[in-house]
């Protein structure tokens, strides 16, 4: 009799063991669904994959054009639009322009898209030079190559004389515009750091590129620049400032002043020291 009634009181006891630990295993998975977890995030800065170029060179032999082809198609899908703010001459994307380089000095388009990506969607003119110096080396009048690496030593890292240098070896390519010329000797006249030139230039770019991701980067500029430069007009009360935004939109009146009807960031020319 004894002995069943202990029996039973473990049994009561196991009962109750196993009820509480699905309790506890209950609550653990409701706190487990309903509680946020930190987002880890991982830039394409930390997590691109450089090879040393030096190892390439050798492992590619009798495939270093399809290698270059192949670093190039995988650069463009992985491509992101975070400016560069690390060590100089880190980018990844400079990295691996400058082993599609080494592996096909002969690719045109690494030279003049890559320096393009990297002085106008990553914010790195500095590598964005020694790319399009590096072409300018093979293909030294083209007029693409030389036009952007004037823009990107004028306006970006405010280096004239040699923005100007590459300005003066294109004025009369077939397909300069016709106010290059004029564009010079203002360039060379004027106070560094005027909108009216810069947007001018910018405008030129635009029409020249194809790519989506730029020109889309270009076209906030231009929104930008010209947003600046007709408020600036208009809100000191003169009267021959345009009253259309780049896209064509009226300038709003609120409050006692012109206003934009875009948010837009303000375009900084000079945006970096020599």
């Amino acid at each position: 009799m004894i002995f069943r009634k202990l029996g039973k009181l473990n049994l009561d006891r196991s009962h109750l063991l196993i009820v509480g630990a699905l309790g506890f295993l209950a609550t653990a998975l409701i706190f487990h669904k309903n509680s946020k977890r930190p987002e880890i995030v991982v830039t394409k800065q930390d997590s691109a994959v450089n090879i040393n170029s030096i190892f390439l060179q050798m492992f590619a032999t009798g495939n270093k054009r399809l290698i270059a082809d192949l670093l190039w198609i995988q650069t463009l899908i992985e491509s992101d639009l975070e400016f560069y703010r690390g060590q100089p001459l880190n980018n990844w994307m400079y990295l691996r322009f400058k082993s599609i380089s080494i592996l096909d000095p002969l690719f045109y388009e690494n030279y003049l898209y890559g320096g393009q990506y990297l002085s106008i969607v990553k914010d790195d003119p500095e590598a964005a030079a020694l790319i399009m110096d590096k072409g300018l080396k093979y293909y030294p009048n083209d007029y693409g190559l030389n036009f952007n690496q004037a823009f990107n030593y004028y306006f970006e890292l405010g280096n004239n004389e040699k923005g100007l240098q590459h300005f003066e070896r294109i004025k009369d390519h077939p397909e300069a515009p016709f106010y290059l010329t004029s564009l010079i000797i203002k360039l060379k006249h004027e106070l560094v750091g005027d909108k009216n030139v810069t947007i001018t230039l910018l405008k030129e770019t635009y029409d020249k590129t194809r790519d989506r991701i730029l020109r889309s980067k270009l076209a906030s500029d231009i929104y930008a620049l010209k947003a600046m430069i007709d408020l600036e007009c208009l809100n000191s009360g003169k009267t021959n400032c345009d009253q259309l935004d780049a896209e064509g939109n009226p300038y709003l009146f609120s409050s006692g002043s012109y206003k934009a009807k875009k948010i837009f960031k303000p375009y900084k020319i000079f945006r970096h020291s020599k």
